[in-house]
């Protein structure tokens, strides 16, 4: 089954328990055209229930009262078993040679849940799926079932476009249109309401003008006093200013005489800080001194045993070097005497 945006089509049907199909059975896979063919009762009608379940088609469309209707039972005893599931699996092969697989499940509760390559999704998401594949579930626009064609050719012709409006998806926005139909209305009843406002507001704008030409020249009249007023403070001013310049002047030269002293007490400040530094270094550096001569002075007083102890072992060493060498001679004249021989001892 070609979809119009992208090209693909049904490659095979995973079923599960459903309707007459017991167990697990796989049909397909299907090619560009494919023909069921087979007597009544052999399950013809099932297969097509079995693809518009997987799809989204609602239970009263599938020749059942609920869900678990659509699961395969043996008998009426089997029918009220607990714990029995089914599902329908769509393995849906892209125009690219990729697969998609779309699964729909009746759990044991009774209930629909969706799967999108293994990943459970919302309904929601499962159908927006769906529509991006050109499949549109509630315009069933993917079947023509039984009668269909039969029933098509006996609609009116308003029956046709609602049947049109259906399939192109079209209906889908109709709650839209009303709705900016009904903001249509309600613009144009502003539009109305506003163009009397603006008869009203010219007027209004008839008497504006009046009273702003009055106020005008009330203006007018206020930035006359406004400069007259202005000409007198700045005489005011001015007189003001000259007695200000000749107040810094004499607080300039005062500025001037202070800012000497004060730099001469910044030298002597100066020359103050400059000589604690020095002194600061000198003190550090005979502290330095001082401890430099307690560390040695303690370390020699330490060093002093070791000293004498050196002092015996040289004098004990010295000593044995003295008699070694005495004894070198007269081992020296019996090694002649007896070449080849020798045995240890003083």
């Amino acid at each position: 089954m070609p979809s119009l945006i992208s090209p693909g089509k049904i490659h095979r049907l995973e079923l599960e328990n459903f309707k007459s199909y017991k167990g697990h059975q796989v049909i397909g896979p299907f090619y560009d055209f494919t023909a069921i063919i087979g007597p009544n009762g052999a399950g013809k009608s099932n297969l097509m229930d079995a693809i518009s379940f997987v799809l989204g088609v609602r239970t009263g469309h599938l020749r059942g009262a609920q869900l678990k209707d659509l699961i395969y039972a043996f008998d009426d005893r089997e029918k009220e078993q607990k714990g029995r599931r089914a599902f329908v699996r769509l393995v849906y092969q892209m125009g690219n040679g990729s697969e998609l697989q779309f699964t729909r499940t009746i759990t044991s509760a009774g209930g629909s849940e969706y799967r999108i390559d293994g990943k459970v999704v919302t309904w929601d998401e499962y159908k927006a799926r769906l529509k991006s594949l050109g499949i549109l579930v509630s315009a069933r626009n993917f079947l023509v079932f039984q009668g269909d064609v039969e029933s098509i050719a006996s609609k009116n012709p308003k029956e046709l476009t609602g049947l049109l409006e259906q399939i192109s998806g079209s209906e889908e926005l109709k709650r839209d249109y009303e709705q900016l139909e009904a903001e249509k209305a309600v613009a144009e009843e502003k539009s109305a309401l506003a163009y009397q406002k603006k008869r009203t507001v010219v007027l209004e704008r008839k008497q504006k003008k009046e009273q702003k030409e009055e106020a005008e020249k009330h203006i007018r009249l206020q930035d006359r006093l406004k400069k007259l007023k202005e000409e007198y403070y700045l005489w005011q001013l001015y007189h003001i200013e000259k007695d200000v310049t000749r107040t810094n002047e004499d607080l300039e030269a005062e500025i001037k005489s202070r800012e000497g002293v004060i730099h001469e007490l910044e030298n002597f400040e100066h020359e103050a800080s400059k000589k604690k530094k020095e002194q600061a270094k000198y003190l550090k550096e005979i502290a330095q001194c001082e401890r430099k001569i307690a560390e040695r002075s303690n370390k020699l007083d330490k060093s002093q045993p070791e000293l004498l102890k050196l002092k015996e072992e040289m004098t004990r060493i010295r000593s044995k070097i003295e008699r070694t060498e005495a004894k070198v001679p007269r081992w020296q004249s019996w090694r002649t005497r007896s070449p080849g021989v020798w045995e240890g001892g003083d």
